[in-house]
């Protein structure tokens, strides 16, 4: 629902989805959407133009066959309290809980302050002093073969992994002229179901307890270091302060998105 900023000379046939409004609140369940929206423009009293604030972390829209009431309450305080079916889901103000925020802060990054080249903004650096050791060999592999490891008794070393399936037979539209000759497919053999293994053993591979990978040296603490740099603040030449956004500009038609307001709703 959106309440319409007040404007006399607005006809009904003008309505549409961009005429100006001071306030928009209600379900929004469209497609991957689910959210209770509470937005308001802001008029900017240096700039002259609207802003809109959205409401941060707004609750969930309530999905179910019965139709739902929702409230929404902004008091003179610049509080706002959301409710549905009466009962609070969501209290906030106006000035802290909306963003963009209504005012905008009073010191902003100077855009004309530049980092230096000289800058080092590396905590930690590789030592210079460090060398690699004599012994350590980057080229030793990761693993290498367990020489103590022995063949299980039961490896059927003679047996291979697979054989023709026993039980497959010639189509009977197969020709040998014209297809080649017939073989069966493969079967995974039965009598390695029950042994360790079959076909020729070879020994397993271990982790090489002499791999060390490629050496790089330490990092230490880089002397040069100056911090993250960020640049100056200044004043910010935009800066306004809105102590009583609650006050809104009048208000006229109540447009409706039906969508939104009426979706899932049962009358």
């Amino acid at each position: 629902m959106k309440l319409l900023q007040d404007n006399s000379a607005l006809h009904a046939e003008e309505f549409s989805n961009a005429s100006p409004y001071i306030i928009m609140f209600g379900p929004d369940k469209c497609g991957s959407t689910n959210k209770v929206h509470f937005i308001f423009r802001h008029k900017n009293p240096k700039t002259g133009e609207y802003e809109e604030k959205h409401l941060k972390n707004p609750p969930m829209a309530r999905i179910s066959k019965q139709t739902s009431l929702y409230t929404l309450i902004v008091r003179p305080d610049q509080t706002f309290e959301l409710k549905i079916d009466g009962a609070s889901l969501k209290t906030g103000s106006l000035l802290e809980d909306f963003t963009p925020a209504v005012n905008p802060p009073t010191e902003i990054d100077d855009p004309e302050d530049k980092k230096p080249a000289n800058w080092v903004e590396e905590a930690q650096i590789a030592d210079p002093e460090a060398k690699k050791p004599a012994d350590w060999d980057e080229e030793a592999p990761f693993e290498v073969e367990d020489t103590e490891a022995e063949k299980p008794a039961d490896w059927l070393e003679n047996e291979p992994l697979q054989i023709p399936d026993p039980e497959a037979e010639k189509p009977e539209d197969w020709d040998d002229e014209e297809d080649g000759d017939w073989m069966p497919p493969l079967v995974q053999n039965p009598k390695c179901d029950d042994a360790s293994g079959c076909g020729p053993w070879k020994s397993p591979m271990k982790r090489n307890p002499e791999y060390k990978g490629k050496w790089s040296a330490p990092m230490i603490e880089n002397p040069a270091y100056k911090g993250v740099w960020a640049p100056q603040k200044i004043s910010n030449p935009d800066y306004f302060e809105e102590k009583t956004p609650s006050k809104f500009e009048p208000m006229g038609a109540v447009s409706l998105d039906l969508c939104n307001f009426f979706d899932r709703a049962r009358h």
